[in-house]
C-alpha cells in the first residue's frame, strides 16, 4: 500500500505538470472536445453501501462512472485510508448505452478496524482517448479499463489524458458495545430467561428424553455390573489344580504342536506343572530347575526331608526317587526345549494327557495345593 501512496503522489505531481483538465476544464471546452472525439470521464454518482457498521464489517464503495466513446479508464487498484483497509482489488463491470458511451460500475471492498467516523478520502480516476492509449501499446485496441500503474508510469506520453475527482465519504463504525453501553456505560445485566416462552419446546422435550434415556442405561449397566461383581466375590477362588488342567486346555486349542516346531507348546506345558507344583511347598520357586522340582517332589515330606531339592538330590545320591510319570514327561519337555527331539503332533497330545491326568490325581501323599 506504501507502493500505491507513492503512486498517487507521482500521479499529483504529474497533473501538475503534464496538461491533463480537470471537470472545469473540460466543461468549458465540452462543444469542442465532442466534436474532436476527446475522451470525456463523469462520475455519475459514488457511494457507500451503508452509513453505519460495526468494526470488522466490511463494506464498499460503488460509483457509476460514464465513459465517452473511444476512451480508456485508469482507476485505482485500491484504496488506503485511516480506519479501514482495502479487502481486495477494484472490482467493476461496463455496459454500452445507446448513445455509444460506456457506463462502468466500480466496486471497491473495504473493511474497517476502528471505531467513530472514517473518511474514504478524496482520489481520481482518469480517462485517455482509446486510440492514444493503443497507439502508444499502454492498452489494448478493445480495453474499457486499463492498468493504473502503468498509466501512472506513462502519464507523459497520454496528453489526452483526462481525470475527475471521487469527494470524501464517511461511515460510521460502531464498536461491538450496543448503544446503550455506550450510553450508560457497561453495567451488569440480570441473568437471562432460559425457561420462558421463548425456549425451544419440542428441542427440550427431545433433549430431556435423550437425558433419561442415557441415566437408564447407565442405572441397568451399573446394576449388572454391580451384580456380576457380587457373584464373583461369592464364588470361591479357583484352586491351582482347576488354573493348570484350564491351562493345559487352552495350550491344546492353541494348536502351537501342529506348527511342525513343538518347542514352544513343550515350554508352555511344562511352566503349566512348574507353577503348579510351586504351590505344593513355599520354599520352592521360579528359580529352581524342573530337575530340582522333580527331586523335591519325590522326597518324602517329613521323615528328615528339608523340601530343599538340592538337599534331596544329595540324600538320594545313590537312588533319587521317583516321582511317577510327571517326572518322565518332564524330562521328555526337557529334551524337546534344550535338545534336538521333535515329536509328533500325536505324542504331544499325549504328553499333555499324561501330565494332566498326574494333575487330576491331586497332589501326591504329603502334599497340599
Amino acid at each position: 500500500m506504501r507502493g500505491r501512496s507513492l503512486a498517487a503522489l507521482v500521479v499529483a505531481l504529474v497533473v501538475a505538470l503534464v496538461p491533463v483538465h480537470s471537470d472545469a476544464q473540460d466543461a468549458a471546452t465540452a462543444p469542442r472536445q465532442v466534436a474532436q472525439g476527446m475522451p470525456r470521464l463523469t462520475v455519475s454518482s459514488a457511494a457507500l453501501s451503508a452509513d453505519t457498521i460495526e468494526i470488522g464489517d466490511l463494506f464498499q464503495l460503488d460509483l457509476t462512472i460514464t465513459l465517452a466513446p473511444r476512451s480508456v479508464a485508469f482507476l485505482p487498484d485500491s484504496l488506503i485510508g485511516s480506519g479501514f483497509e482495502p479487502f481486495g482489488p477494484v472490482e467493476w463491470t461496463a455496459r454500452t448505452l445507446s448513445d455509444g458511451s460506456t457506463e462502468l460500475a466500480v466496486t471497491y471492498p473495504l473493511i474497517a478496524f476502528q471505531v467513530g467516523t472514517v473518511t474514504v478520502p478524496e482520489f481520481e480516476v482518469f480517462a485517455v482517448d482509446a486510440a492514444e492509449g493503443a497507439t502508444t501499446g499502454l492498452v489494448g485496441p478493445d480495453a474499457t479499463v486499463g492498468d493504473f500503474e502503468t498509466f501512472v508510469e506513462n502519464v507523459e506520453m497520454l496528453p489526452s489524458a483526462r481525470l475527475r475527482s471521487v469527494p470524501p465519504l464517511d461511515v460510521w463504525v460502531a464498536s461491538v458495545l450496543i448503544l446503550e453501553d455506550q450510553e450508560y456505560g457497561i453495567v451488569p445485566r440480570p441473568t437471562a430467561d432460559v425457561a420462558g416462552g421463548d425456549r425451544n419446546w419440542p428441542a427440550t422435550a427431545l433433549t430431556l428424553l435423550f437425558g433419561f434415556g442415557l441415566l437408564a442405561v447407565s442405572a441397568v449397566t451399573l446394576r449388572d455390573w454391580s451384580a456380576s461383581r457380587a457373584l464373583a466375590d461369592l464364588a470361591p477362588p479357583a484352586s491351582p489344580r482347576d488354573v493348570a488342567l484350564a491351562a493345559l486346555d487352552r495350550l491344546v486349542a492353541q494348536g502351537t504342536h501342529l506348527t511342525g516346531d513343538p518347542r514352544d507348546f513343550f515350554t508352555s506345558s511344562s511352566e503349566i506343572v512348574r507353577r503348579y507344583v510351586e504351590t505344593f511347598d513355599g520354599r520352592w520357586g521360579p528359580a529352581w530347575t524342573s530337575t530340582e522340582l522333580m527331586r523335591g517332589l519325590g522326597a518324602r515330606p517329613g521323615a528328615g526331608a528339608t523340601g530343599d531339592p538340592r538337599a534331596a538330590s544329595v540324600a538320594h545320591t545313590a537312588a533319587p526317587p521317583d516321582p511317577g510319570p510327571l517326572a518322565r514327561e518332564m524330562d521328555f519337555a526337557e529334551s524337546v526345549k534344550f535338545g534336538g527331539v521333535r515329536p509328533d503332533p500325536e505324542t504331544a497330545e499325549r504328553h499333555v494327557r499324561s501330565v494332566r491326568a498326574w494333575i487330576e490325581a491331586g497332589p501326591p501323599e504329603g502334599y497340599a495345593a
